[in-house]
């Protein structure tokens, strides 16, 4: 017994230290940590609390902008069709196709006339209505759903503009299915008003300029519902029921065609300007969005900026996490600054190892540098050399170019040279010395003509570099650059017009290759005047504000606005043989010169190249005292 009661107290006495130790324990642990935990729980209430006011705030003037900027681009966009209608009602050939109706000669001129007209614009149709709202002619002419003998004098756009009056209309085209902006005119002649001149505007372009993903953009009518969305499965859904008279009025109407008009089912206030709109039938705050809304002037839209709030949560959300792991590290920290001691010898050995080797991979690291450096000097030179070669090369392929009408110029003299030499032979052994002197005086001047075309070509080729500048005048370069090229122009029938100022125009340029990009736009226009019945070049020379403007037109096709944006890239060109190296070569080498190249449409109908360089004032030796 006595030994059961000692055993038996023992353990009793082991286990109440144990938990005497355990409690010392827990209290020392509640005592250094718990107040880090109520810091941890008041900071991370009150940032989050601030991050989703802050993300709150910063939303609605995010919205606030985006609605601002998006507003004026599709005013803008709209704007840009609302004065077409006006100005093609002037014209006559739709007011002879309304006067001549029934004259199919008339009506295939209009439609091919309006479809020319939609191309440039870009407008998604253009069409021409008679009085009774009956299809004349359109610009889908030649389309399977083509708008020609169709009538639409039940739409309001036409009831409006047969009044007399300008018209605006949205709605789905009933023959496309396809949303669109329309306007229209009427079509008035000795104050009569003989029909109807439509533009209709595709708005899918409108929705595509929306960028932003976090955010949709929408814009309702008057009855709410959602006529443009960058959330392609809200479109044609109103944002809450409508009302039986609203649906009576639509269905009436036609605007939407008999397309089912569902509902978002949305809750909120749909007048104000910044609020907030619910979705009963999703939980929590999935179905909350942050909205922003303007009314459109003069146009019955209201485009608004819709976010979800779910976004606003994930940010905070995300400070939560960020909290959490930032005390965590500050924690493991704390440990790690518990056992630095202790190890603060071997830390150093190792920070000093490592400081070594950092010294040294600087040290490589620099050598790696300066070798890059020579090497990237050594790359630059060869670039520079290699620019001025490929310059070089497309100046011997103009001449390549320029080779066939080159031959045929020297040919005819070494031809006439013959001719005259056998003649001023048979003028001799005859006696007539002075018939012989006339042909030996002709053979004279065709060497000096063949002998100052030699010169200009070995001027042209010679190869120069692109810091040889000089002080020199304009119109010798230009004189220069015509005779290399007038036996092409004669060989092609093109007439050349030079509109030069009498007072002299000083450059800082390099003649040869400022010659060679002459010569480059001359050759270029005279490719464009290829299938032209009357070939003309124009070079015109103006200076305006110390600038010198040198415009080369033509009389060709022109260039359409892809080309005009893309012109002067490397590689790029309208030619089938072409390398598209030509026009990027001659915008370097006048940039070489501190001016530029501009592609524009001419005044005469085809191209026009424009060299801007500036000018500077004549050499002392030139100025007249």
């Amino acid at each position: 017994m006595p030994y059961c009661y000692s055993d038996l107290h023992h353990k009793i006495e082991v286990i109440v230290r144990f938990h005497l130790k355990m409690s010392i324990m827990s209290s020392n642990f509640l005592r250094i940590h718990l107040p880090l935990f109520t810091l941890f729980v008041v900071l991370t209430s009150f940032g989050a609390h601030w991050v989703w006011k802050t993300g709150y705030q910063n939303q609605l003037t995010e919205q606030r902008s985006q609605i601002e900027q998006y507003a004026s681009y599709i005013l803008t966009k709209l704007d840009k069709f609302a004065h077409i209608p006006r100005l093609l009602s002037k014209d006559q050939r739709l007011i002879k196709a309304l006067q001549n109706a029934d004259n199919p000669a008339q009506k295939d001129l209009t439609n091919r006339y309006l479809e020319e007209v939609s191309k440039l614009i870009r407008a998604s149709d253009t069409y021409l209505l008679d009085r009774k709202g009956n299809t004349i002619a359109a610009s889908n002419w030649n389309q399977e759903l083509s708008f020609v003998g169709r009538n639409f004098g039940w739409r309001p756009y036409f009831q409006q503009a047969i009044q007399g009056n300008e018209s605006h209309y949205y709605a789905l085209g009933s023959t496309s299915g396809k949303r669109g902006y329309y306007y229209s005119y009427p079509i008035v002649y000795a104050a009569d008003i003989l029909g109807v001149v439509v533009v209709k505007m595709d708005l899918s372009a409108i929705e595509e300029h929306w960028e932003d993903k976090t955010s949709y953009f929408i814009a309702t009518d008057p009855n709410q519902i959602i006529f443009m969305s960058s959330k392609s499965e809200w479109l044609f859904k109103s944002v809450t029921p409508l009302t039986l008279r609203a649906q009576l009025k639509l269905h009436q109407s036609k605007q939407y065609l008999d397309k089912p008009i569902k509902s978002l089912n949305l809750t909120g206030d749909f007048k104000a300007t910044t609020t907030e709109w619910f979705d009963p039938s999703r939980i929590w705050i999935s179905g909350d969005y942050l909205v922003t809304s303007r009314h459109l002037d003069n146009i019955p839209l209201t485009i608004r900026v819709i976010s979800p709030k779910i976004s606003i949560f994930w940010n905070s959300f995300g400070f939560i996490v960020i909290t959490i792991m930032l005390f965590t590290i500050l924690y493991l920290s704390g440990l790690l600054i518990l056992h630095r001691k202790s190890r603060q010898k071997q830390f150093d050995q190792i920070q000093y190892e490592a400081k070594q080797k950092l010294e040294f991979q600087v040290m490589e690291r620099t050598a790696k540098l300066n070798t890059e450096i020579e090497e990237r000097k050594k790359t630059e030179q060869q670039l520079i050399q290699t620019q001025n070669e490929l310059i070089q090369a497309a100046k011997l392929a103009v001449l390549g170019q320029m080779s066939a009408s080159i031959s045929h110029e020297l040919n005819n003299p070494l031809a006439a040279i013959r001719s005259f030499a056998d003649n001023g032979r048979r003028f001799i052994s005859s006696g007539k010395t002075e018939r012989a002197d006339e042909n030996l005086a002709r053979i004279a001047s065709l060497t000096e003509r063949m002998a100052k075309i030699s010169t200009q070509l070995r001027s042209f080729a010679k190869k120069t570099d692109n810091d040889e500048l000089v002080v020199a005048q304009i119109f010798p370069i230009i004189l220069s650059t015509k005779e290399l090229i007038q036996s092409q122009l004669k060989a092609h029938q093109i007439h050349l017009e030079l509109n030069l100022p009498e007072t002299p125009i000083w450059l800082n340029v390099n003649p040869i290759q400022l010659e060679q990009v002459l010569l480059n736009l001359l050759t270029n226009a005279i490719q464009a005047l290829e299938n032209q019945a009357e070939k003309q070049i124009h070079i015109a020379v103006a200076t305006y504000h110390e600038q010198l403007y040198l415009h080369i037109d033509d009389n060709g096709d022109g260039l359409d606005e892809l080309n005009l944006n893309r012109l002067f890239d490397p590689f790029y060109t309208t030619r089938k043989n072409g390398l598209g190296l030509g026009l990027s070569i001659s915008q370097q080498i006048i940039q070489n010169m501190n001016g530029h190249i501009e592609a524009a449409q001419s005044p005469f109908g085809g191209a026009r190249f424009t060299v801007i360089l500036p000018t500077v004032p004549a050499p002392v030796t030139e100025a007249t005292p």
